[in-house]
C-alpha cells in the first residue's frame, strides 16, 4: 500500500510540476530554465555527449506509421533533413516502411506483417497498438529484449534510467525486462503532457451570443443553436477516433468514466461496463438523431474531417493544439479573417465539476522502438537510437540543424524563418515535420522549448492553459504503464481483440440508431462472455505488481 501511495504522489507531483511549467512558459513567452543538457537535465550534464556510432555502415528497415503532419509534406522520413543528419552521425542508413493510412488501416497492415513473419529491423509505434503489448511480441519471438544492449551500448538512456527510478519503473516489465527504447518527457525541458482537446468556432459562439461550453447540457445547447442558426455540421469526428470506442476522443469522460480501463481508487474498472456508459450512448444517439453529429463520422478519415473544419462546414471537433489548431486556424482565416477557433475545457456533467479524464500522460509516452528478431545489427541499432538521447542528438531531434532551422540565442534554441515564416507557406507544424521530429512521439526525449515557439498563435497559447488547467486530476484515474506477463498478454490480447471489435460495431449501431439502447444490456452480457471480467482481473494484477516494483 505504501508503494501504491508513493506512486500516486509521484505522478501527482509530476503533473503539478508539468502544469507549473506550462503556466511559466505561457506567461513569459519562453522557458526560464537555464540552458543545459536537453536530454537528461541538470543531473546528467557531465554525461552529455555526441553518442556512439557504428564502426561499419549499417542499413536498417524501420516500420513506422507516418504522422499526419509529416504525411502532408514528405513521402518518407528519409526525406526529413534531421533524419539525413542522424544517419550521418550514426553511420546507419534507414529504409523506412510507412503503412498507408493510420489507425485501423495501419493496425491491419501491422497484423499482416507480423503474421507473415517478414519483419523489418525495428518498429516505432505506440505500444498500445500491439494487442498484448511488447511482452506478447517477445513471447512470440517477434522482438528481442533490450536490457544488455542498453546496459552496454546506450549510455545516455542508461543514465536517465539510473537517475529517474519512476521512469525506469514505467518502461520495465515486472521481471525487469526492457523491450522498448522509449520516447520520454524528462528533465528540465520535458514537462508538457497535454496537447489536445475539443475545439470550436469561437467567432460563431460570439455571433450567436453563446459561451464556451463546459457541461454536456451546455454542449447540447451550443451544437443545437449552431445547427439551427448556421446550417453547418455542429460536431464532426473520424473513424480512427470512433465515437464510443476505446480510441474515442469525445465526451465519455464527462460521465465520470474512462473510455477504456481506468482507476477508481485502487481498483481497475472498464468504462463500457459502468451504467454511465449507457447514459453516454443515449446522449450520443440523441445528438446523432438530431443532426448534431456528422452523419459521416464513422467513415471520415483525418483529411475529410480537416476539410470540413477548414472549409467552415463543421463547427467543432477534437484536435491537437499544434498540428490541428496551428494548421486549421490560418487556413480558416484566409477565407474569413474573422474566423476563430477556441479550446473548450474537457467536458463535465455538472457546472463547477472538475474534469478528471484529460488527455495527459506519464513521462513515458507509450511510444518507442522495438527491435525485431530479424535484426542482424542490434548493437548498431541501439547506438543509433541512443544518439537521440545525447545532448547533440536531442537538439537535432527537437530543433533540427543548427543555423538552418534554429540558432541559439542566449543559450536557448530559436527557430529560424524556415520554420516560423516558411517560404513555401507551410504551417509551423508542417515546416517542423519536413525538417525534424519534434511535434509527435518518436524515440528520444521531447524538449518543451519547441512548444514555446510552435504555439505561436494566441488561440494556441490559451488552449495550452485550458487543457492543462485540470490535468492534475488525471493522477486519480490514469493507469500507469503496467506490464503483463507473456501468458497474461496472450490471454488479454485474445479477449480484447474480440471485445474491441464487437464494441466498435455495437456502439456505432447504437449511436446511429440502428440498434436500440436496450440492446446494450445484451452487449454487456456479450462482453462478459468474451471474457472482459478476466481482462479486468489481468489489468488489476498488473497494476498491483506495478505498485510493488
Amino acid at each position: 500500500m505504501k508503494k501504491s501511495i508513493f506512486t500516486r504522489i509521484a505522478l501527482l507531483l509530476a503533473i503539478v510540476l508539468m502544469f507549473g511549467g506550462i503556466a511559466t512558459a505561457c506567461s513569459s513567452g519562453k522557458s526560464e530554465q537555464p540552458a543545459n543538457n536537453a536530454a537528461t537535465g541538470n543531473g546528467a550534464k557531465e554525461n552529455a555527449g555526441k553518442g556512439d556510432k557504428s564502426a561499419e555502415p549499417v542499413k536498417l528497415k524501420l516500420w513506422h506509421p507516418l504522422n499526419p503532419n509529416a504525411q502532408a509534406v514528405v513521402q518518407s522520413l528519409s526525406d526529413v533533413a534531421m533524419v539525413k543528419e542522424w544517419e550521418k552521425k550514426t553511420n546507419v542508413k534507414f529504409d523506412f516502411e510507412h503503412p498507408t493510412g493510420t489507425g485501423a488501416d495501419a493496425q491491419q497492415q501491422f497484423g499482416v506483417m507480423v503474421a507473415s513473419n517478414v519483419l523489418p529491423d525495428l518498429i516505432v509505434w505506440n505500444m498500445s497498438n500491439f494487442q498484448g503489448g511488447p511482452a506478447k511480441l517477445f513471447q512470440d519471438g517477434t522482438i528481442i529484449k533490450l536490457n544488455d544492449l542498453i546496459d552496454q551500448h546506450a549510455p545516455n538512456l542508461k543514465k536517465i534510467l539510473e537517475e529517474y527510478p519512476l521512469i525506469a519503473k514505467q518502461i520495465k516489465a515486472d521481471n525487469g525486462d526492457i523491450y522498448v527504447f522509449p520516447n520520454l518527457k524528462v528533465g528540465d525541458h520535458g514537462k508538457y503532457k497535454t496537447f489536445s482537446g475539443q475545439m470550436i468556432r469561437k467567432d460563431w459562439l460570439d455571433e450567436l451570443g453563446l459561451q464556451l461550453p463546459e457541461t454536456i447540457d451546455e454542449w447540447e445547447i451550443v451544437l443545437k443553436t449552431i445547427k439551427e442558426k448556421k446550417g453547418v455540421i455542429p460536431y464532426t469526428s473520424e473513424k480512427d477516433m470512433l465515437l464510443g470506442s476505446k480510441s474515442s476522443m469525445d465526451f465519455i469522460g464527462a460521465y465520470g468514466i474512462g473510455k477504456d480501463f481506468y482507476l477508481n481508487g485502487d481498483k481497475i474498472q472498464y468504462g463500457p461496463l459502468q451504467p454511465a456508459f449507457k447514459d453516454y450512448l443515449a446522449r450520443m444517439q440523441k445528438w446523432y438523431k438530431e443532426g448534431l453529429i456528422d452523419p459521416d463520422y464513422a467513415s471520415n478519415d483525418n483529411k475529410a474531417k480537416e476539410a470540413k473544419i477548414t472549409s467552415g462546414k463543421a463547427a467543432a471537433t477534437f484536435g491537437y493544439i499544434g498540428g490541428s489548431m496551428g494548421a486549421w486556424l490560418p487556413s480558416l482565416q484566409q477565407a474569413d479573417p474573422k474566423a476563430m477557433l477556441s479550446a473548450a475545457q474537457y467536458p463535465v456533467m455538472n457546472k463547477g465539476d472538475e474534469p478528471k479524464f484529460t488527455e495527459t500522460g506519464w513521462d513515458y509516452s507509450n511510444t518507442g522502438a522495438v527491435i525485431t528478431s530479424a535484426n542482424k545489427n542490434p548493437e548498431a541499432t541501439i547506438k543509433a537510437l541512443d544518439y537521440l538521447f545525447s545532448e547533440e542528438g536531442a537538439m537535432l531531434k527537437n530543433f533540427g540543424i543548427d543555423g538552418t532551422t534554429y540558432t541559439l540565442v542566449d543559450g536557448q534554441p530559436k527557430f529560424t524563418d524556415l520554420i516560423m515564416k516558411n517560404p513555401d507557406g507551410l504551417p509551423i507544424g508542417q515546416a517542423m515535420a519536413k525538417n525534424f521530429i519534434a511535434n509527435y512521439p518518436f524515440p528520444g526525449p521531447d524538449d518543451d522549448r519547441y512548444n514555446d515557439q510552435y504555439y505561436s498563435l494566441d488561440a494556441q497559447k490559451e488552449a495550452v492553459k485550458a487543457y492543462a488547467k485540470f490535468a492534475k486530476n488525471s493522477a486519480s484515474v490514469l493507469i500507469p504503464p503496467v506490464s503483463l506477463t507473456p501468458e497474461e498478454a496472450s490471454e488479454f490480447s485474445k479477449i480484447m481483440t474480440d471485445v474491441d471489435t464487437y464494441r466498435s460495431e455495437i456502439v456505432t449501431k447504437l449511436i446511429m440508431g440502428t440498434s436500440s439502447l436496450d440492446s446494450f444490456d445484451k452487449a454487456i452480457e456479450q462482453f462478459k462472455k468474451m471474457g472482459i471480467e478476466r481482462a479486468i482481473e489481468i489489468q488489476q494484477a498488473a497494476f498491483d505488481r506495478f505498485n510493488k516494483r
